[in-house]
């Protein structure tokens, strides 16, 4: 394993006056970062035209995440705000130099990988996306216990993201198209005990069924396997979209629960923590920021004796 160099970022960029740094806290010019797409298991970059106009507009909030190698400056998280950087810059804005926070001590490629799981200060991965981050893991030898104990995430949970990695390309593809959940492929791995030929089977049918009731994705709930009806995944998928279906048509009052729930479909499938959706679907915020005036305190009355 290479050793970090101790090269300091003002001797990396030239002049030194066009960055900033002070501990491991850097302002560096986007042109002076390198990024290497191979390291990033991001596959979904949602809206990066909206988070560009966020940036030009307010700047980046959560600082980048690099290191320093052989005196250049290594990008290793925060690939879609640079993305949003390089799209700004690519329209003529004007962004001298954004904040990264610097490795404090050297770090191995497997602790880097890691950190994809565990320090995601950005959009959240998607399942697909943290099993490509397993597949890493366990090319380095590591056990899926190691991956537990290193992530506290459930065992149950890192379990269902090794049987993703173990997926063809074909169901990728679905998975990234849309066309099946995560949950749904897992769900039918897990009742052919792997058998990726059965397996392929179940999930071409179960896309066809979506479709043939107008959906264009398939969950749990279109898969004709019966030990997948039967286990709490399905039940909760078929549950959820029963409620979504009875609201559909409806007043447009109901039609932001109806988004709600579409919502919570895709936050589950992520592998969102119930700390996380009920702060973003269920909190008022507005409640929370403001303050409730302090009551007045009632006028004492004057007896008029002394």
């Amino acid at each position: 394993m290479k050793t970090a160099t101790k090269t300091t970022v003002k001797k990396v960029i030239k002049p030194a006056a066009t960055a900033f740094q002070t501990g491991n806290y850097s302002l560096v010019p986007p042109k002076e970062i390198i990024v290497d797409e191979k390291k990033n298991p991001r596959e979904d970059y949602g809206n990066v035209e909206e988070l560009m106009l966020s940036i030009v507009e307010n700047g980046i909030r959560n600082p980048l995440k690099g290191y320093l190698k052989e005196g250049k400056v290594i990008l290793r998280e925060g690939f879609r705000r640079m993305r949003a950087v390089k799209l700004a810059l690519e329209q003529g804005k004007l962004i001298e130099r954004v904040p990264m926070i610097l490795e404090d001590r050297p770090m191995s490629e497997e602790e880097r990988t890691l950190e994809f799981l565990i320090n995601n200060d950005g959009k959240p991965f998607t399942m697909l996306e943290q099993s490509e981050v397993i597949k890493r893991l366990l090319n380095f030898e590591w056990k899926a216990i190691d991956i537990v104990k290193k992530t506290g995430k459930a065992r149950g949970y890192i379990e269902n993201l090794i049987l993703l990695t173990r997926v063809p390309m074909k169901v990728q593809n679905y998975i990234k198209d849309g066309k099946i959940s995560a949950h749904a492929v897992i769900q039918i791995m897990q009742a052919v005990k792997g058998d990726a030929e059965v397996a392929g089977k179940e999930i071409e049918a179960a896309i066809q069924t979506a479709k043939e009731s107008g959906k264009e994705k398939a969950t749990p709930k279109h898969i004709a396997t019966k030990q997948v009806k039967s286990q709490s995944f399905g039940k909760f998928y078929k549950w959820t979209e029963e409620i979504a279906d009875l609201l559909a048509g409806k007043k447009e009052t109901i039609q932001s629960r109806q988004e709600v729930l579409d919502k919570l479909l895709i936050s589950f499938e992520n592998g969102q923590s119930p700390k996380q959706v009920a702060e973003t679907y269920f909190t008022d915020k507005s409640k929370i920021l403001a303050k409730p005036a302090a009551p007045k305190a009632a006028p004492v009355k004057k007896s008029g004796k002394k």
